[in-house]
């Protein structure tokens, strides 16, 4: 291979995943569905517990929650939504590949609805209801799932990780020069 076929390998994503990370990604695909179902219930059990311990929402109880005291309601509620916000945080952070899977040029619409209908899907526990759902080809669809999970792992762990640590180093950088100052 020439050099210019080298330079283009590296640049080209897919060829970066390893098979390791695609199977961190096909763990991290398998529990989105739970965790969103989980982040729902807990939000619902939180809401019924600030109404019957201080007849109030949640939404007037983080309002309130600003003058914070140390009442231990108040503690344990602010822990499960700190527990929470972290799980809608690796939610996002799952839902932000998935766009840039849509948004890519070879097959991102097909892929985007094999990964969206499979594991995006909170209802979807099987390929089978996948495909079924998605009115898809079982051929179809096993013949493009393991690609579209290597792409997505792709963007992933190409893409999506490295930025947000980027930004990590810079708001430490930002934080660490103002303190200096």
């Amino acid at each position: 291979m020439d050099k210019f076929t080298l330079f283009l390998q590296k640049l080209d994503i897919l060829q970066n995943v390893t098979d390791e990370e695609v199977q961190k990604t096909e763990t991290l695909l398998r529990v989105y569905g739970p965790m969103l179902r989980a982040a729902a219930q807990s939000l619902g059990e939180l809401d019924e517990m600030c109404y019957e311990g201080r007849r109030q929402s949640i939404t007037d109880f983080i309002n309130l929650a600003i003058d914070y005291d140390h009442d231990t309601d108040r503690k344990r509620i602010a822990e499960r939504l700190t527990d929470m916000g972290h799980s809608m945080q690796l939610l996002s952070i799952l839902e932000s590949a998935l766009l840039l899977v849509k948004e890519d040029q070879r097959h991102g619409e097909l892929y985007y609805k094999i990964l969206s209908g499979r594991y995006f899907n909170a209802y979807c526990r099987t390929n089978e209801d996948a495909f079924l759902t998605l009115g898809m080809p079982s051929s179809t669809y096993y013949r493009h799932s393991k690609k579209a999970v290597r792409m997505y792992a792709a963007y992933l762990w190409c893409i999506i990780i490295p930025d947000l640590v980027l930004k990590e180093q810079m708001r430490n950088h930002k934080t660490s020069a103002a303190a200096e100052a």
